[in-house]
């Protein structure tokens, strides 16, 4: 017979455990919820197509990060995770053009896999993902650079020099020895740091370590922010921040991460600098098993704190987008605003996985009911 004393404490611990789920599952719902669903208002836009000098098919269907300068008719710059050129865009209300003036981002022919793009209007910045290869968990050191290129005034593309270079040209690898300093990234640095949290495809033998995998950058106040898809871990992702001039002209860069609440099971797939603050873009993190994680925007400050929650999260209704012959998938990951109103942001978000972006309109409420 088991004694009084031991019944209560098995009962106990029954009703704990019992409140504790329900108490998740409650909060899941409340969240599920409080979480309006927005769907796009126009696309997937169709004008023309990337051009590249080898696996174009491949290449067209990888567009990683966009960075727009403000002004109707200006130029966007966009970034591909395949190869090692970006190009130009014209972004619009109604719809986007394609200018295939080939944009050499580094001399090296190592795969940069670039993520992200943002601008401060002065110059172009671009990031690769500072991870190892998702199928393999090799070390790919060509990933671990930063760069930036001044931007001509007059045209809105990257600015040349005499001999026809980029002016101003500053590549840094210096991104990867920050992380190493901050707490919520030195575990995730190494070599063959494999992603996500199970084994990579074609090495089975070896475990999942989190590694870290940058897949975007907005720059705001003179700060660069560099989103993580992973290490993603308690439903948190972490944003680097840095001195944009300390990253590249300093010795001694300083940086700071913030751990940002995005859900269970999403990373963060891309950032924008909006006027108050940075909207942020989260999606499945690196693990398979979260591929149904869903797809959310929501607005962080930009302040750095050790934990931050972000402001109006709006989820992305995406089932009633069609898929075109050309299209494999719909895995949004570049941000442009088009309009930063009182009332609302109007946006196009484009999408690895679909030919040229397969760009979408999204009209976002700032405060969603």
């Amino acid at each position: 017979m088991v004694p009084i004393c031991e019944q209560r404490a098995r009962g106990f611990h029954w009703e704990l455990r019992f409140l504790i789920r329900l108490h998740s599952s409650i909060a899941a719902d409340v969240h599920a919820q409080t979480v309006p669903t927005v769907k796009p208002v126009a696309g997937p836009w169709e004008a023309g197509q990337f051009i590249f000098p080898s696996h174009a098919n491949k290449a067209r269907k990888s567009l990683s990060g966009i960075a727009c300068n403000t002004g109707a008719g200006s130029p966007c710059l966009v970034v591909f995770d395949e190869g090692t050129l970006a190009h130009y865009v014209v972004v619009s209300s109604s719809g986007y053009v394609i200018d295939n003036a080939a944009v050499p981002l580094r001399s090296s022919d190592e795969e940069l896999d670039a993520e992200g793009a943002t601008t401060d209007g002065k110059y172009f910045y671009v990031t690769g993902s500072h991870s190892a290869k998702r199928k393999t968990c090799e070390s790919n050191p060509g990933s671990r650079h930063v760069i930036r290129f001044a931007i001509d005034p007059t045209s809105g593309r990257a600015k040349l020099d005499t001999s026809q270079h980029f002016a101003d040209y500053k590549d840094t690898d210096a991104l990867w020895r920050l992380m190493s300093s901050l707490p919520a990234l030195s575990d995730s640095i190494g070599e063959q740091k494999c992603l996500r949290t199970e084994p990579p495809e074609k090495a089975p033998n070896l475990k999942g370590q989190r590694g870290v995998n940058i897949e975007g950058v907005a720059i705001r106040n003179g700060t660069l922010h560099f989103g993580f898809r992973g290490p993603a871990k308690d439903a948190r992702a972490p944003i680097l921040s840095v001195d944009a001039v300390a990253l590249f002209e300093s010795d001694t860069p300083k940086a700071d991460a913030t751990l940002v609440e995005v859900g269970e099971g999403r990373g963060i797939r891309d950032l924008v600098q909006v006027n108050d603050g940075v909207l942020v873009l989260a999606g499945p993190d690196d693990d398979v098993a979260n591929e149904k994680a869903g797809w959310i925007l929501g607005l962080w400050d930009g302040v750095h704190a050790d934990v931050a929650k972000l402001k109006n999260v709006t989820g992305l209704g995406l089932d009633d987008v069609k898929l075109r012959k050309c299209d494999d998938e719909l895995k949004p990951e570049a941000l442009a605003v088009l309009r930063d109103v009182s009332d609302e942001y109007e946006l196009v978000i484009l999408a690895d996985g679909m030919c040229d972006g397969g760009p979408l309109k999204f009209v976002i409420p700032r405060k969603p009911h």
